[in-house]
């Protein structure tokens, strides 16, 4: 059974406990929540278990003498398992039980009672003996109480007898059942019964839930969704996903079950029928106040209720009389009454039970009540922003078109402005099919729009602009016709349809530097930048050149400085001096990958590795002029963005400024992560971030953010300690993303030292972390983390299940980029694993996967590293059927693609496998390249990596011993910082080649015959000869 194992294993132990007397478990909780399931399933257990299982259900509106009772001995499996003596005590007690045993004749009522018992209790005895006996006995809230009598009589006076008696009972309504109250306390009194809540359903149960009912994959989000309406009751899940595939909104796409976006709440049939005939027990006034509450919401006040009637000049208005009113109802499970802080009397037990009440309010009464609800928080004058939502429902519910239209249109501003644009497109949703005027509606969709920029959601922008530029086409007004089509940029960049993006944005700049409306020119300027440079504003700090028109971008963001200082615009000003900035960064950081692929950063790190200081070398570089007016741009937006007290925009300003401060360090220095820690530590103690809330976000985000880069440049200890510190931190506060990101970047570090098992434990928190907040990119993200651990386990299948799905996902979301990056981890997995085990079927999986990256990348923006990592799988797969020819082909793309993404990160998933190839088959040239290259990483990884403990398992790990394989005993090769200087000794080379074997610093001392202090000054002095002075 889904979800209900802890309870399945309680019955199964106390089938085990009654063997030797008994005893009893009681399975308590709201209608629909599965106790009759888990009965069913428990029967199903003791038939296995040996028992002989009796199942009767008590019935609400059937009562009777003894008629549970009567059920019992009524079961057929009783009498087919029965032998003759057992079978004639259970005639005995049925003749007894329906009153047609003789011997009752002329008895008082007291012994005619007990002569029914003893004749019970015989037969339950007699059939006991015989084989141990299992009673599940259903909805005994409403078991008639000479039944339960019954049960009392057996327990106290056969308590060895092996029997077990299951009890599902609704626990509102057990408290006014006496006799039960009384057999519960007997059973515990005597320690005799275990009793059991049954819990509602956690989302990722109602998922499974759903999958097992539709037979399929089922989408996340419509999980999600379905999970939140039925509130985690089993039932009502099952009835949604009934009522919702019968009415075609809940349909099987690609292999995946989807819920219709747009489709509305239903109330199943079977959920309205359960309602309905609990409320038909209740008086017309109860039903009546309890219809009336449903419309103040799902927890009301009496003090509410009473002010609302007293308005309507109804009766019964004070709290004393309105909860005698509702004790009936509370008393039938549909209300529950509360004792806790929020400052509710009653909550209805369910969503679905206060949409059936109002569902049958009149509908004139329903208005007068939600006007008299208006009129009552307006009466004091203007209401609280916090009331704005309440006032803008109840109005719009009332037909007050003029309220509902302001105060819809208020509370979405206000929700935007306290970043709730869920809340906001609740709202914009809940007003649009009343709102007529033009204006309001205007309003409406331009705040719908911003919510959903700030949900990330540019199909649903699109869409959702479509009205508004009808609107603006209907009206001929130009000004809005521009702002809709700058918005339409906007979702298109948001979507990564750059180009377009830029298109109509050029259009829209053009359109209003002709009419002179310089506002808009501005907005087109801003919108083309982020276009060009492809990242919004605030988020970049060094756009790749290769993926970027810096140029282009630079040309918009100056014009619209420009505009900004002559509108006395300072947002827009600081936007654009930030922005211009950034591309600043850009162009330094482009000049120093373009000095290291040239070879031309050697001198430099030679003087580094001498002492002199970077700061002082960069004063007579040729890009100081640009470094100085850089930092000028940066710190002119950082004062405005405080002048303006815009707190992201001051985060943005210091980080970038950090990035120019530490920029030669970063790319030529011997130890970037101190660079990176630095500006961690810089954008931890911005004082303008007053918040508390902001700054440990701002925290969490540049851990992870040192995480990445640390990951990225292969720097073990950082990767593992800041990954776990900002998972820590994310978790603090519950941002889903990031804990989730943070703990699969975490598993993945943990992989590259081999360590499958800590591997798996966090990538068992990213998925808890995936099921509390899904997206199909968290699925897909997690399927591959999934899969590249199958592979290091050497699980072929597994690998291929994961990675395979995670390609179907990637599909399934129709991104090309998504499907490329799936293709090109599955290749690369395939073409490794497929050596490892050669396994022919893999090589040509990898090859085919190599072949579709090829096709695709071409079609893509920038220098994505996909191609290169096709390229290289192929030069695997090639190399292993023995045409090295075109492996090396492959190889010297797979490196040449590397590059040219001008990325400084190592990518060891492109250089090993590459590497391999050139240093069997390529050039001489070729190999000493390679090789040289392969030695400074070695050397780098060992430097930068502090903790002794990971750098040993790193270097152990599959990653690290491929890397010192390929490598191969160290000499200083042409092209390896320190050649310049002067070659390692012998005992240096013999450190170098036992610190990348990962021995530890002890194990080398010993290996040298020297002491621990003394192999740690001359790994030092290593370092220094090195160029990479500073471990």
């Amino acid at each position: 059974m889904v979800g209900r194992s802890a309870e399945l294993e309680a019955i199964e132990a106390a089938l085990q406990q009654a063997r030797h007397g008994i005893f009893s478990i009681s399975l308590e909780g709201e209608p629909g929540i599965g106790k009759s399931h888990l009965l069913l399933a428990g029967s199903e257990a003791a038939a296995v278990a040996g028992f002989v299982p009796v199942n009767v259900t008590a019935d609400e509106e059937i009562r009777g003498p003894f008629i549970v009772a009567r059920g019992i001995f009524a079961d057929a499996t009783i009498h087919d398992d029965a032998g003759p003596l057992a079978r004639e005590a259970i005639e005995h007690a049925r003749e007894t039980l329906t009153g047609q045993d003789p011997a009752l004749t002329g008895l008082l009522p007291d012994q005619r009672m007990l002569r029914v018992l003893d004749q019970a209790t015989l037969a339950i005895r007699a059939m006991a003996l015989e084989r141990p006996v299992a009673l599940f006995l259903d909805d005994v809230q409403w078991a008639d109480t000479d039944s339960l009598r019954v049960l009392r009589y057996l327990v106290r006076t056969e308590p060895a007898l092996p029997v077990l008696v299951v009890l599902a009972l609704r626990t509102e309504e057990a408290t006014a059942a006496t006799e039960l109250v009384n057999l519960l306390a007997d059973l515990e009194r005597l320690g005799l019964i275990r009793r059991m809540v049954i819990a509602r359903f956690r989302q990722s149960q109602t998922a499974e839930l759903m999958r097992l009912r539709l037979g399929g994959q089922v989408d996340p989000a419509s999980a999600a969704t379905l999970h939140a309406q039925a509130e985690g009751v089993p039932f009502v899940v099952q009835e949604l996903v009934r009522s919702y595939r019968d009415a075609g909104l809940l349909q099987r796409i690609d292999g995946t079950w989807k819920l219709d976006p747009k489709a509305g709440r239903l109330l199943p049939s079977a959920v309205k029928t359960l309602v309905q005939r609990r409320a038909a027990h209740l008086e017309e006034g109860a039903r009546t106040a309890l219809c009336e509450a449903a419309v103040l919401g799902r927890s009301f006040r009496l003090a509410d209720i009473g002010a609302i009637r007293k308005r309507l000049g109804d009766t019964a208005t004070t709290p004393a009389s309105l909860s005698e009113t509702f004790a009936p109802a509370v008393a039938a499970g549909l209300l529950q009454e509360l004792h806790d802080a929020s400052g509710a009397d009653y909550r209805f037990g369910h969503e679905q039970v206060r949409e059936f009440c109002l569902g049958i309010l009149s509908t004139p009464r329903r208005r007068a009540i939600h006007l008299a609800i208006v009129d009552i928080l307006t009466a004091e004058g203007d209401p609280p922003a916090a009331a704005l939502p309440i006032l803008a429902r109840h109005a719009l519910a009332a037909g007050d078109a003029e309220r509902g239209a302001r105060f819809s249109v208020a509370a979405v501003n206000a929700a935007l402005a306290a970043n709730a644009p869920e809340e906001a497109l609740r709202l914009v949703d809940e007003a649009l099919p009343v709102i007529a005027t033009r204006a309001e509606r205007v309003s409406l969709l331009r705040a719908r729009d911003d919510a959903l920029d700030m949900l990330s959601r540019p199909a649903d922008r699109l869409e959702g602009l479509s009205e508004l530029a009808a609107l603006a086409e209907a009206a001929g007004e130009e000004g809005l016709e521009l702002e809709v089509t700058l918005r339409r940029a906007a979702a298109l960049r948001l979507d990564g349809q750059h180009d377009r993006a830029a298109e109509l944005a050029t259009s829209v700049r053009a359109r209003a530097a002709e009419a002179g409306d310089r506002k808009h020119e501005l907005a087109a300027c801003l919108e083309l930048g982020q276009d060009l440079l492809r990242v919004a504003i605030g988020e970049g700090y060094a756009p790749t050149p290769t993926e970027a028109d810096l140029d282009g971008a630079a040309e918009a963001y100056e014009l619209a400085t420009v505009l900004a200082e002559e509108l006395g615009d300072d947002a827009a000003l600081a936007a654009a001096m930030r922005e211009r900035g950034a591309i600043g960064l850009a162009r330094i950081r482009a000049w120093f990958l373009e000095r290291i692929r040239a070879g031309d950063h050697l001198p430099y790190l030679e003087r580094v590795a001498h002492g002199e200081s970077l700061s002082d070398m960069l004063a007579e570089m040729p890009i100081m002029d640009l470094h100085i007016e850089t930092g000028r741009q940066l710190e002119r937006a950082l004062e405005l963005y405080q002048a303006l007290g815009d707190r992201r925009g001051v985060m943005s300003a210091i980080i970038a400024l950090a990035y120019h401060g530490e920029a030669a360090e970063i790319h030529l220095g011997s130890n970037p992560t101190k660079a990176i820690e630095e500006i961690r530590r810089l954008s931890s103690q911005m004082r303008s971030l007053s918040r508390e809330t902001e700054r440990f976000g701002a925290e969490a985000q540049m851990l992870y953010g040192v995480h990445v880069f640390a990951r990225t440049k292969v720097i073990p200890d950082l990767a593992i300690s800041r990954g776990e510190e900002a998972y820590e931190r994310a978790r603090d506060l519950g941002d889903r993303a990031l804990e989730f990101l943070a703990a699969g970047g975490t598993a993945l570090a943990h992989l590259d030292l081999g360590d499958a098992g800590e591997s798996e434990r966090w990538l068992d928190r990213a998925a808890n972390a995936a099921a509390e907040a899904p997206t199909p990119l968290r699925a897909r993200q997690l399927e591959t983390w999934r899969g590249l651990l199958a592979g290091t386990r050497g699980n072929v299948a597994l690998m291929r299940e994961h990675l395979e799905h995670a390609l179907e996902l990637a599909t399934t979301g129709g991104r090309p980029a998504a499907r490329c990056e799936a293709l090109a981890t599955l290749a690369l997995e395939a073409a490794r694993l497929g050596v490892e085990v050669r396994d022919q079927a893999l090589l040509e999986l990898a090859e085919s996967s190599a072949a579709e990256v090829r096709r695709l990348v071409p079609d893509l923006p920038g220098h994505p590293p996909w191609g290169a990592q096709a390229d290289a799988a192929s030069a695997v797969v090639l190399d292993a059927g023995g045409d090295s020819a075109r492996a090396l082909d492959f190889a010297r793309s797979a490196l040449e693609g590397r590059r040219l993404a001008m990325r400084e990160d190592p990518h060891l998933e492109i250089l090993i496998p590459a590497a391999r190839v050139v240093l069997a088959a390529g050039s001489a040239e070729e190999q000493s390249s390679v090789r040289a290259e392969l030695h400074l990483l070695r050397a780098l990884i060992a430097q930068r990596t502090l903790d002794e403990t990971r750098r040993v398992a790193w270097f152990r790990g599959p990653r690290g011993r491929e890397l010192a394989e390929l490598a191969g005993d160290f000499e200083v090769a042409p092209g390896l910082p320190g050649s310049h200087s002067a070659a390692l000794t012998a005992q240096e080379q013999e450190l170098l080649r036992f610190l990348t074997d990962g021995r530890t610093n002890r194990e080398i001392a010993a290996a040298l015959g020297l002491s621990d202090q003394a192999a740690e000054r001359a790994l030092v002095e290593m370092y220094a000869r090195l160029g990479v002075s500073s471990r």
